[in-house]
Order: C-alpha cells, then structure tokens, then sequence
C-alpha cells in the first residue's frame, strides 16, 4: 500500500523568524511617528506586546493602525511627572511588569544661541533629558519584575558632539548620555542600558535646518529600529552599551 506524503507548508522566512520578541512588554515613548514609531513596528511584527506612548492622542491612534497587534495606547506627557507615574501605573494594573522601555521623545531646536529663547532652552531639556528621568524612575519598579530588562534610550550624535546652532539641543543631549551612562553602570548587570546615537534621520526635525538635505542620504527611522532590535536581542550575557548610526556617506 503506498505511503501518504505529508507537505508542510513552509512559511516565508521573514514570518517564520518573526516571534523573537514575542510576549515582551514593550513600552515606546515618542510613538506617534519617526524613529519611535519605527521601533514599535518592527517590535511589533517580532511579537511583542506594545505600549504606544505619546502627547497627541490622535497622532498615536493613527500610529496604533500600523503597528502589528493590539497595543495599548496611551496618551501622555511624560515630562509632567504626575502624568509620567500615572503612565506607568497604567502599564502595572494591565501587565505587572515591563520588559524594555525605549525612551524616544525628544524636540529639536536649530537657532543661533542668541536666538535661542528661554522657552526653547526649557523644550529641549525637559523632553530630551527630563523625560529620561522621569520615565525611568517610574519603570524601574515594573522593570525589576522582568527576566530580561532592557532599557534603550534614543539619543543622538549630539550627545558627543558639538554642532552650531544647537546650543539647547547639545546640552540636552550631552547630559542625556552622561544620565544613561551612570545608569548602566548602576543597574548592570540586573537590568540592561543600551544608547542609540543616531545621525541626521530623515524624521520632520529635519524641517528645523535651515538649508536643503537630501533625506535619501539620511539615515532612516527604519535604520535606528533595526539598530534597537539587535541590542534587545543580544544573549543577555552581552549588552550593547552604545551604538552609533550615521549616514554611510558622511556629513550632510
């Protein structure tokens, strides 16, 4: 009697390495567009379990639509600290706990410093740096709950390097990394601190220059994503501390 041959559909490639981050509580700040939204895509077609953070309520819902799943949208300004503690508590009724936290909130300013206005210096520090802090101290209770915790802070070449009409800017950002720094080195190795340095990316901050850029040549949001997946998915035994992403062709 003939044997039955069995065939297994095979799926592409692409969904079959799909789930490696499936049941992670991923929480993403600056998720309604640019590099933040980027991440929660491409975390969200790995499987995790996404949380979409961001001021416009509106803006995010748009955002949720693209992303993979069902994730829990909450809108908040997480440089107010009683609407960062309430985000998080949030996350705590609805998951006990959170896996990585990836702090991709931030503003731009491109203005001469003496044009630089006292409310521009304010923007760029309490979005760029106060956030930090005050969605950190929030998460750590929930993240001290996870087997893998992981923190990746989005940050930015300007974080080492001084550039001309960025004087708020740069010292956001020069301060951001010195704040993930004494981080990393005071949570390893129980939980991770990645920092992503991203170059020019063809996100709307670009708008703020004051002359043409071929976005082409940029790095793209997709880029710095994909830079973000490869830390979360190291062994835990290695941790990528820092990792910088600028465009292949130089300087714009």
């Amino acid at each position: 009697m003939p044997s039955r041959l069995r065939i297994t559909p095979r799926l592409p490639q692409e969904l079959m390495a799909s789930q490696r981050l499936k049941g992670k509580v991923v929480l993403v700040s600056g998720a309604s567009r640019g590099i933040g939204l980027a991440i929660a895509e491409l975390c969200g077609s790995e499987g995790a379990i996404l949380v979409l953070v961001a001021r416009r309520s509106r803006a995010l819902a748009e955002a949720a639509r693209r992303i993979r799943g069902q994730p829990l949208v909450l809108p908040a300004d997480i440089t107010q600290p009683q609407e960062a503690d309430a985000l998080f508590r949030r996350v705590q009724q609805r998951f006990g706990r959170l896996d990585v936290l990836v702090n991709s909130a931030g503003v731009f300013t491109f203005k001469p410093f003496r044009q630089t206005t006292l409310e521009d210096w304010c923007a760029n520090l309490e979005s760029n740096l106060t956030s930090l802090y005050l969605t950190t101290r929030a998460a750590l209770p929930l993240l001290r709950r996870s087997r893998g915790p992981h923190i990746v802070n989005i940050l930015s070449i300007a974080s080492r390097q001084a550039f001309p009409n960025c004087s708020a800017y740069c010292a956001a950002k020069f301060g951001a990394l010195g704040f993930t720094s004494v981080l990393r080195e005071e949570l390893r190795p129980r939980i991770r601190v990645t920092a992503v340095l991203p170059g020019p990316t063809n996100t709307r901050m670009i708008r703020e220059f004051g002359f043409p850029v071929r976005r082409a040549s940029l790095v793209q949001p997709g880029d710095v994503a994909q830079a973000v997946l490869a830390a979360l998915l190291l062994a835990p035994r290695a941790s990528a501390d820092e990792i910088v992403v600028t465009p292949s062709r130089g300087k714009l």
